[in-house]
């Protein structure tokens, strides 16, 4: 089971800069997770919510907020990772923002773009990255599962939370071709259960959590 490197190194550093996946790939992370919002100039910033100190990312510029970017975290990623993008665009308030990741990742090295996966809550923005993208991974990040939709976006994996997986959602993702990745697990006793359950993989603060006593 491979644990996905959550916001980087969170449980360590603030989750989601670039010192925080400088710590993720010093445990020796190899597959890292973060949130990308789009501002009003078009950059494409790390951070889980839709504001920041207050102010929408929405309206604001890329000056206004000292968050890291989707190019600045490419450029430190070790040649073999993966990364998970999770497109964050609750009722489509990013319009054009799955245009401008994957035109980013146009730019990114073949074996890289290979190791992509893009997520989001959001179905539709899911429909437009199958709709410009027919080869590039996507994990369906669900609370009420469904094996249809991931099926009709032809998912790579289906995202889940640690609260709401079951063996019967595993047996269904194992018989559609689905892999499995499980979020947020910080305990070595839940990595132990989902391990037990059959996850592919888990999303953690601790990306050294497999080697920890807790």
């Amino acid at each position: 089971m491979q644990i996905i490197a959550h916001r980087g190194a969170a449980a360590y550093k603030p989750e989601n800069s670039l010192e925080s996946f400088r710590e993720a790939i010093r445990l020796g992370g190899n597959f890292f997770e973060t949130d990308v919002h789009l501002t009003h100039d078009g950059a494409l910033v790390l951070w889980h919510d839709y504001e920041f100190e207050g102010r929408a990312i929405k309206t604001g510029l890329l000056r206004d907020f000292p968050l890291a970017t989707l190019k600045e975290l490419s450029d430190i990623l070790p040649p073999a990772a993966n990364l998970n993008i999770e497109i964050k665009n609750d009722g489509n308030i990013y319009e054009g923002i799955e245009r401008a990741v994957l035109n980013l990742l146009q730019t990114y090295p073949p074996q890289l773009k290979e190791r992509i996966l893009i997520s989001s809550f959001d179905y539709p923005t899911l429909q437009r990255v199958r709709d410009l993208d027919a080869d590039i991974k996507i994990g369906v990040l669900t609370r009420n599962f469904d094996v249809s939709t991931a099926l009709a976006l032809r998912a790579y994996s289906v995202n889940i939370s640690v609260k709401r997986v079951n063996a019967e959602i595993v047996e269904s993702c194992r018989k559609n071709n689905l892999k499995v990745f499980v979020y947020t697990v910080n305990t070595a006793a839940e990595a132990a259960a989902m391990s037990a359950l059959g996850a592919d993989a888990i999303f953690s603060d601790y990306p050294d959590l497999l080697s920890l006593k807790h």
